[in-house]
């Protein structure tokens, strides 16, 4: 083979190599186009809502609440499910109510009415400025330290209507509320309830603020209000303000020295003690503040209370460093006596023999948007040398 030959063979050679490292790319290419395609469909239909056929957008971010969701979709419209499981789809003014499941209930926006079956309601309405979004309660005038609900009930904006669990339900329809939210499946709204406002066409929502483990998750239930009522924004903002000012406390009990203050729990009613679960977000918000629960192992992962009997109570309790006791809840105790009165060998009680028992304030409840203000207030109680205070802007000193 001569030298022309060898090279021609050699530039052949070349060529073909080429052309196959070509070929090889192009499959390589089509074969990774082909993946992106398929990915891209199974993203697509990963996106589409099955209950409403809605394009999902992304989901509402939580720090903490586990007893609601809230997803965004495709053109403003939302769906929300609540602590019962149920799902809500939310659409805009405007916008057509898609074809949805039965069991998924329709609300078309804007909410222009509000009807609060718990007092809470008002308390996550209040840091939006959306208080006059209310038109009914079951809360009496009287029962009410929210001083803007009581000139709206003296003004007639909002209607007393009874009880959660016997509502006048022509005074509801005569209202007409765009919407009732309401605590169900405990003593605070029964099924019954829910089923004649389904009856009825009135549209609800359960909520269930109370049913979080962490006193930070009930105060997210604002994120709810501010979806409902499209101030995200704004309910983010003020979340975000009392979550640092949670943290700012959290840290000075980091630097605490010493044993912490054993604290408990309590109200009674017809001789039964209601003690705080070691799950329920009350013990939660007094850990946070620098108190160590007496009752650790009282049922962790519930929360709620359990009922003890006197002598109980007073097995598990009896070296307490402060008691608790919910003047709110429970039978009318204002003072140590009233306490004693019920079981006399209660004043054995550390707490009670040393004048340490705390009482709830009748607006606690109502405030419960300032739950960083009464953690405050708790980790003034737990830190402060006993006798040096009675009072704090949500607790007092019993005598």
């Amino acid at each position: 083979m001569n030298k022309r030959t060898n090279l021609l063979t050699k530039v052949m050679l070349v060529v073909l190599a080429f052309t196959l490292v070509l070929t090889g790319c192009n499959l390589e290419q089509k074969d990774e186009e082909i993946l992106e395609s398929q990915q891209e469909l199974e993203q697509m239909e990963e996106k589409i809502d099955a209950d409403t056929g809605l394009v999902y957008e992304g989901s509402m971010e939580l720090k903490y609440a586990k007893s609601f969701s809230v997803n965004y979709y495709k053109g403003g419209y939302k769906t929300i499910v609540d602590w019962n499981g149920r799902k809500t789809l939310l659409v805009p003014e405007g916008k057509e109510v898609p074809e949805v499941k039965s069991d998924i209930d329709v609300i078309q926006l804007p909410i222009k009415s509000i009807g609060a079956f718990t007092s809470v309601v008002a308390a996550e309405l209040r840091p939006l400025e959306l208080i006059d979004k209310m038109t009914l309660v079951t809360t009496e005038r009287d029962r009410w330290h929210i001083p803007e609900v009581k000139q709206m009930m003296d003004e007639g904006q909002i209607t007393y209507v009874g009880k959660n669990s016997a509502p006048d339900y022509e005074l509801i329809e005569s209202i007409n509320p765009d919407l009732i939210l309401i605590t169900v499946k405990t003593v605070h709204g029964e099924n019954d309830v829910i089923t004649k406002f389904d009856e009825m066409g009135v549209k609800w929502i359960s909520h269930g603020s109370q049913r979080e483990t962490d006193p930070r998750g009930r105060l997210e239930w604002i994120k709810l209000i501010g979806a409902l009522l499209d101030k995200e924004e704004e309910a983010e903002d003020f979340y975000e303000a009392q979550l640092k000012k949670i943290a700012e406390v959290e840290e000075k009990v980091a630097n605490l020295e010493g044993e912490k203050k054993k604290f408990a729990s309590t109200f009674f009613s017809k001789d039964i003690y209601y003690v705080r679960n070691k799950g329920d977000y009350e013990v939660k918000m007094y850990e946070l503040s620098g108190g160590e629960y007496i009752l650790s192992e009282l049922n962790p992962e519930e929360d709620g209370n359990t009922k003890m009997n006197a002598e109980e109570l007073y097995k598990g309790i009896e070296d307490v460093d402060i008691l608790f006791y919910n003047t709110i809840l429970g039978r009318s105790v204002q003072s140590i006596d009233d306490l004693v009165s019920n079981a006399e060998y209660l004043k054995d009680v550390k707490a009670i023999k040393e004048g340490r028992v705390w009482g709830y304030k009748p607006h606690y409840y109502q405030y419960s948007d300032q739950v960083a203000d009464m953690i405050v207030d708790l980790y003034t109680i737990f830190t402060t040398p006993h006798g040096e205070i009675t009072e704090t802007d949500f607790f007092f000193l019993m005598e």
